[in-house]
């Protein structure tokens, strides 16, 4: 074919548009999010922002980052993810598929931009306080991504061994559950180890998005097709339940192992411990180095993987060469640009609200004699804080594009009986009180948790997340029955 010549003001004039549709999805999630925060910090609880320039700085690389990395990964990881996902399970063993689809969610896990949110909330534990938590996310967090990333391909095996064979999804799911369930009711005998319990909770509902959702169903999508199972669009759900839940048994395990290895040297640990080494704060250029490597790091083993066993195992042609360059470079820059955001912009922003966020309840320590009474009293202040969680989770998560598409897709594989807007209101309203775990509202909701809970002495503050991700199962759950409910009376009536 020949090519089609463009000059820089034409193909300009084709890429702008296209760019900035990318860029105002990313402005629609993170800036309302951003100026409910700020308006609430300086109207409600009455205190200014400081370090604005980097934190608004940091807000926008988070936009581009996104902008960058979604586009790399639709145009890269996706197309691939879709052609392995159509092929392999067409001319591979059932022992091939399962040994790929282990890989695959290994590497996956280690992309996911998400992930490194655990990491940034780590930042400011103390070994003293909290020196499980400490190592996990602080002293040795290769141990935890390791943990979370072997969750996730185990999920990933399980998953595709049911499509193979026909499973049905609730022998599987159940049993998993309730392992996860009896090992947090083990762990929270324990006192070293119960401080983890909401941070293993949580890995379960940051792990699930942009790079592994996508492969992971195209992946089942593709077993499905090839073993006759192709059940008009259902195929492939139920993957996710099960990357979700385990991690969560893979982290309370982790917390056993590493607690039985470890409780005769904390003592000596905590007690050499510095006030001074504890408030190291890693400087801007270290956070922009680290933030690179972090994005390679991510990046690259994914891309290698699936391109690999597109060309040269299966044979495929698949996309270009140079589109998988183009891709890598706008998944690692966008990578890059969101994790060095994060440090400087939207974790600072969500520390300095939930720093102050307390003063509506309780008095202010730092504030003059004459003015230590809480801002709103003990019990309406209580209540400020939940409507200010509410309104943050169900916002974010109406806010999501996303998710819309989610809701879109619900109700066309169920024929209009689970309307959009009614799936969306449901999904919201269970999140109402948490958050939606999407790259931006993730981190400001982890800030402001950690910050909240050291601030009350509730507890390590992680947990949020795997409430945010519970609710919104019971309610599309019974949501599910009422409508069969419904549907029944109504052919009844017709009969």
């Amino acid at each position: 074919m020949n090519r089609i010549k463009l000059s820089f003001g034409e193909s300009m004039r084709i890429l702008l548009p296209y760019a900035y549709h990318n860029i105002k999805e990313q402005i629609i999630i993170v800036v309302p999010v951003c100026l409910y925060l700020v308006l609430f910090q300086i109207i409600v609880l009455r205190y200014g922002l400081e370090r604005i320039g980097w934190m608004v700085g940091g807000i926008s690389m988070v936009i581009v980052g996104l902008a960058f990395f979604l586009e790399g990964v639709k145009i890269g990881l996706v197309p691939i993810g879709e052609t392995v996902g159509n092929a392999l399970p067409k001319r591979s063993s059932g022992k091939v598929i399962l040994a790929f689809a282990f890989v695959l969610g290994l590497l996956a896990a280690f992309g996911e931009p998400v992930i490194s949110s655990l990491q940034q909330a780590g930042a400011s534990l103390q070994q003293a306080h909290s020196p499980l938590l400490y190592k996990l996310l602080k002293g040795s967090p290769h141990f935890l991504i390791l943990t979370v990333a072997f969750g996730v391909g185990v999920a990933a095996v399980i998953g595709t061994m049911r499509f193979l064979y026909g499973w049905s999804l609730k022998p599987i799911v159940l049993p998993l559950i309730a392992l996860a369930i009896f090992m947090t009711l083990l762990a929270s005998h324990d006192k070293h180890l119960k401080e983890a319990i909401g941070l293993a909770w949580d890995t379960g509902a940051v792990i699930v998005g942009p790079v592994l959702c996508p492969l992971i169903l195209a992946l089942g999508l593709g077993v499905c097709r090839a073993t006759g199972r192709d059940d008009g669009g259902m195929a492939g759900f139920g993957m996710v339940a099960l990357i979700s839940i385990l991690p969560i048994t893979m982290v309370v395990l982790l917390t056993f192992v590493l607690s039985f290895f470890e409780s005769k040297n904390a003592a000596h640990e905590v007690a050499a411990i510095t006030p001074a080494a504890v408030a190291i704060v890693a400087s801007k250029s270290s956070m922009a180095k680290d933030s690179i490597v972090s994005a390679v790091q991510a990046i690259l083993p994914i891309f290698a993987f699936l391109y690999i066993t597109m060309r040269f195992f299966l044979k495929e042609k698949g996309i270009q060469g140079a589109q998988v360059v183009l891709a890598i470079a706008f998944a690692v820059f966008g990578l890059f640009l969101f994790n060095w955001g994060l440090a400087v912009g939207l974790s600072e922003l969500g520390n300095q609200v939930g720093d102050t966020l307390p003063n509506a309840f309780l008095a202010d320590a730092k504030a003059p004699i004459d003015i230590l009474a809480p801002l709103y009293g003990t019990e309406l202040g209580k209540i400020i804080v939940v409507v200010f969680a509410v309104v943050l989770g169900y916002g974010a998560t109406m806010a999501e594009p996303a998710f819309n598409v989610l809701g879109q897709q619900v109700e066309d594989v169920t024929q209009g009986a689970f309307k959009k807007n009614l799936f969306s209101q449901a999904v919201a309203l269970g999140v109402g009180g948490a958050v939606t775990t999407g790259p931006v509202t993730v981190p400001l909701k982890l800030a402001i948790g950690l910050s909240l809970s050291a601030a009350t002495g509730a507890g390590e503050g992680f947990g949020v997340l795997a409430l945010a991700s519970a609710y919104p199962v019971l309610n599309i759950l019974l949501l599910g029955l009422y409508i069969r409910l419904k549907m029944s009376k109504e052919t009844a009536v017709a009969l």
